[in-house]
Formats: structure tokens, sequence, C-alpha cells
């Protein structure tokens, strides 16, 4: 069927003023990236905008999304685009904004519409559901981590915050002995540049055990509106002491972040609030006499020997075993003898005590006593069982493990297999070794002809005075060399070598050379260190060399500040952007300060020596 040429001329008039209608009308709508997540995911919101170029857009208002905080908000540039069909022209405006949400709750939460209005007309996009559920156990994320959970917001940070350190506790209440688990975060919603720490939590009445993650990581977290970045910066483990009201010193830290460079201190000063303890006492029901107050946690406790028959002579090695979860360092095993004495047909040496712990959320590990047992007598020996009684906290209950009564048989009689036990003196033990003694008539030597008819011992001879004097004289030498090493001049040699490299610190001040700076600082410090232990400390690691300068005799404050600095020169050597001129003064007067302390540590005389 042939159409005429005005049906063909209607037809193509008719798209053409679609098409222009279609051009001209606005489109207004919303997506979600799912509508199904977990309590740790995020959900984006896209809301597209499109309009003629002649109708102006008058109002936008963002989704209502009270069950959600707002991780992100972005706005797309708008983009133009100009169509001609037939001469007919037209102008398509696109905007496009992006919000990414993270939820506060699991469950069926809703996000509202968003409204907009174009000459007058009020247009809105649809209503969505988001379907939030727990998170699975083991989930990993597409990166290959594992999912973290969001982090509920301090009830005491307030929403403009900058720096938060915030202080928490696993449990509000324990038992004497109990292990309770604090830990101290950092909350920044700027750049942080660098930190240090200036004064650690502390307590006398708690057996602290450091239980820090050694890969500390940051973690993007939102709160009041505002995201943030978490580090963890500090955990322990709290063992109680005494019962009461305990109050834990807050936590200070010294930072540099991008606000405060550009002070004069280049450095602001945060700290955490201080933890409050309830410590309760250990039950009175059924605890036995002299009960130790550390024996508290869940315990096992074995014994084993490494032979079971031995001859007589011979020594038997007798471990005993106490696994479980607590304060292993702190529990008091059961003496296997009073005064060294023994069981009954033993001997027994004072015991060799190794300890394996495993820090975490739950402390747990063993301890082993090797016993060294020598019999007294022949024929079947007893080791009797031991026992251990503790405390549970999670029973409340007090319990006892004992080990099994171990059996070990002698050959043949101790006492006569040893000759000093025995007091037989009459025997000659070196008869072999004593020579006979042999009678002359006359007496004769060949001293006078071997030194007065030998050229040779009379060169000897003659040069000996001399050399014998030439000696004295090196020796001498050597002497007063040697005893100008004293503490005075060791001091006086520290002194300067500290002296010239600070100027050097000072010279890379003005060169702005952070790297190099910070370089001079730490040596200076190790060679301070060297100084006063004789010995070099460059080889150990930080926590290492903490415990080191402790064993030493160095008072804890010292040894944390000195770790704390050659933490913060490692920081600065590897992030040169971080420090600036402010913070390199600063460090360069904490340095000569902690130089002072050290040289001021009285180690006494029998450490100073070694």
């Amino acid at each position: 069927m042939k159409l005429s040429t005005g049906v063909v001329a209607g037809i193509v008039a008719a798209c053409v003023l679609l098409a222009a209608a279609r051009a001209q009308a606005n489109v207004f709508e919303a997506e979600v990236s799912s509508e199904s997540i977990t309590i740790a995911d995020t959900v984006t919101l896209r809301v597209v905008l499109e309009h003629d170029g002649k109708s102006a857009l008058e109002s936008y208002r963002q989704p209502a999304t009270p069950d959600f905080d707002v991780v992100r908000a972005e706005q797309s540039t708008p983009s133009t685009v100009w169509m001609s069909i037939n001469g007919h022209q037209s102008v398509k405006v696109t905007e496009e904004h992006a919000y990414q949400l993270r939820p506060k709750k699991k469950g069926a939460l809703t996000i509202g519409p968003a409204f907009a209005r174009f000459n007058g007309v009020e247009m809105k996009t649809r209503t969505f559901t988001i379907r939030v559920g727990a998170v699975p156990k083991n989930m990993i994320s597409l990166s290959g981590n594992p999912v973290v959970a969001p982090i509920a917001t301090p009830s005491a940070m307030r929403p403009a915050t900058e720096v938060f350190v915030e202080a928490y506790t696993d449990k509000p209440k324990a038992y004497v002995g109990e292990q309770i688990n604090a830990s101290w975060r950092l909350w920044i919603a700027t750049r942080l540049l660098g930190y240090r720490s200036v004064a650690d939590p502390k307590n006398e009445n708690f057996w602290t055990e450091d239980i820090t993650p050694t890969n500390k990581s940051w973690e993007r977290q939102v709160a009041n509106g505002r995201e943030y970045a978490v580090m963890p910066l500090l955990s322990r483990a709290l063992f109680a002491l005494k019962a009461g009201k305990q109050t834990i010193s807050p936590l200070k830290i010294e930072l540099t972040t991008q606000q405060s460079m550009f002070t004069g201190s280049a450095s602001e000063v945060a700290q955490s609030i201080p933890l409050e303890l309830d410590v309760r006492p250990l039950p009175s029901d059924g605890r036995p006499a002299n009960f130790p107050p550390t024996n508290v946690g869940h315990f096992t406790l074995a014994a084993t020997v490494d032979r079971t028959r031995v001859a007589a002579g011979d020594a038997v090695t007798l471990k005993v075993t106490l696994s479980g979860t607590g304060n292993i360092h702190g529990v008091k095993l059961p003496k296997l003898a009073d005064k060294g004495e023994g069981p009954e047909g033993w001997r027994a040496y004072d015991p060799t005590v190794k300890e394996n712990i495993e820090r975490g959320a739950e402390l747990h590990g063993e301890k082993v006593l090797t016993y060294l047992l020598m019999p007294q007598k022949g024929g079947r020996l007893t080791i009797p069982s031991l026992e251990l009684t503790y405390f549970d906290p999670k029973t409340a209950k007090y319990e006892t493990t004992r080990t099994g009564v171990l059996e070990v048989d002698v050959d043949g009689d101790p006492k006569r297999a040893d000759p000093s036990a025995s007091g037989n003196a009459s025997e000659n033990v070196l008869s072999r070794q004593i020579r006979p003694i042999h009678n002359k008539r006359t007496l004769s030597t060949h001293l006078g002809a071997l030194l007065f008819e030998n050229p040779r011992v009379r060169v000897i001879l003659l040069a000996a005075p001399p050399a014998l004097w030439l000696l004295v004289l090196v020796v001498d030498a050597l002497r007063r060399r040697l005893a100008r090493d004293t503490p005075r001049s060791r001091r006086r040699r520290a002194r300067a070598n500290a002296r010239r490299r600070l100027r050097v610190a000072e010279y890379n001040i003005k060169a702005q050379r952070p790297p190099a700076f910070f370089a001079e600082c730490a040596r200076a410090i190790y060679e301070h260190l060297e100084f006063r232990l004789r010995a070099k400390v460059e080889s150990y690691t930080l926590s290492e060399l903490r415990g080191h300068l402790v064993t030493r005799g160095f008072s804890r404050e010292t040894a944390e500040a000195v770790a704390q600095e050659l933490e913060n020169c490692d920081f600065a050597r590897f992030a040169p952007s971080a420090s600036g001129p402010g913070e390199m003064r600063a460090a360069l007067r904490r340095v000569k300060n902690l130089l002072g302390f050290i040289e001021k540590e009285n180690l006494g005389a029998e450490k100073e020596a070694a």
C-alpha cells in the first residue's frame, strides 16, 4: 500500500513534535546501590535531575535519612546538551547528587524522597526501604580484609570535637585478680602529622600486662554526622590487687595536626577521661585459709618425670606444668617440699621457672617448674600429688586441680654408689699419680755448667735486666693509659659527643632537613644510653629497650620517655613533611632534657660496673 505525500509529511511532523516534547520533559529519579546490606556496609543513593534549560530549577531538598549517617555527599557539575531537530533547538541540563549512607541500626530502614521545584511545579522521588542485617561471622570484604562493624560513638564526645581520646573497659565490675581489658582510642577529624604519649594511665593497685596490637591501623567511622579516623592507642590487661573503687588516671598525648602546625607551639595536648572501676573482694564462702588473691582464673596442674626407673646415684627430672587463663605470672604454686629436703626418700633442688604467656583478650599460657630430684634410698619411691586451689570468676566458685601420684624405681643403694657418702677415707684415690722417692748417696747438680759454660745462656742473662726494665716501663705506660678511662672521663667524652650531635641537629633545623635532624637526635640518645650502660642498645626493638632499661635500673618514666622519643624520631625520619621548624625545635628541647635525665639516673655501683 502506498502512502500519499501528505500522509508521510504528517507522520514526520508528529515524530518531530514528540521528540521535542520528550526533550523538554523534566526527569527527576533516584536509585540505590542495594536494598539489602549488613550493619557494616554502606549504601549509595543517586538522585538525577534532567530538565529543559528554559525551565529553571527553583529549589532542591535532599532526602531525609534519620536512620542513616551521611558518610559522604557529592554533587556533580551540571552538564548541558544542545539539540536541534528540524530547526527546532532545545537545551537539556543534567544534574546528579550522590549520598553514601551508613546505617545506624539493624532492621527495615527508610530513605525518604528528594524534592525539586520547576517553574512552580514540585516533583519528588520514590521512597526506599533498606533491609539491614547483622554481619556474618568471618565475613570478608572485596579487598580481602575482615569487615569491621561500626564503633559506637563515645558518649562524652561533643559534635564539634576535632580530636578526642576515648577510654573504655570491657567490664565495669570485676573480682580481685580477674582480668579487665582497658583500651584507649584516638578519634580525629583532621589530618594527623604526629603524636607522642605525655602521660600513661597509672594505678598502683593493678598488675598490668600490655596487650596493645602490634599492627595499628586507621578505621573510618562516622559520629555525630561527621567522619573520623579512629586508631587504637593503647590496650592493657589489668588485674586488681586490692578491692574497692579504683581509678585509672587519664592517657595524655601530644599531637600535631594540620590546624595546630601553624600555632606557636606546633602541638596540642589531648587526654582521656579517668576510668572508674568497681573491684569486688573474693567471696568468703568456701575460701581456703591463706588463699593467695592472685590465684584467680581457670587453671590445670600436671606433673611428669623424665623416666620411671633410674640407677642409684642418678637424678630424676620432675616437670610441674600450670596451664590455663588468668594472671599466670602471679599464680602461687604449691611447694614440692620445705627447705629443700624434698619428698620422703628424695632430695630436691630449687626449680627453674619458664613462662610462656600469650597476650590477648584473655591472657593464657603456661608456667613450667623443673625440679632435679636425687634419690636417697633404693626401691620404689613415690612423688606425692600436688594440688592448687583457684577462684574461677566465671562460676564465682573455688576450684581445685591436682596432679597424679608418680612412682620411680631406684636400682641399688645410692649411699654405696656415692663414695663421698660412705665416709671411707682410707682409700688413696691419687695413688697412681704419686711417684716414688728414690734416695741417692751424693748430691750433684748441673746448674753451674748450664749457667756459665753455655754462651747462649750468658747472653740471655746479660740481656734480661734491661729487657725486664723495658717491660716494666711498657706495662706502666699501658697501666696509666688504661687508668684514664674513668667514669669522669667517660662522662666528659659522652657530653662532648652529645654537644656535637646537637650542634649538627641545630644546623639541620636551619637547613630544613628533618630526616637528618631526627637521625642526629636518635644517635645522641643511643650514644648517651651506651655511655651509661656501657653496652650497645641500638639493636633492641623499642619494646625490648624499654624493658632492658627498667631491668638495668632506669625508672619507668625515663624508660618510657626514651622509647617514645625514639619512636617520634623514626616516625619523623620517614615522614619529613610532617615536621616543621617548630616541631623540630620542640623535639630538640625534649632531647636535651632527656639526655639530662639519662645522665642523672642512679643505677647503683654494681649495675654501673656491669
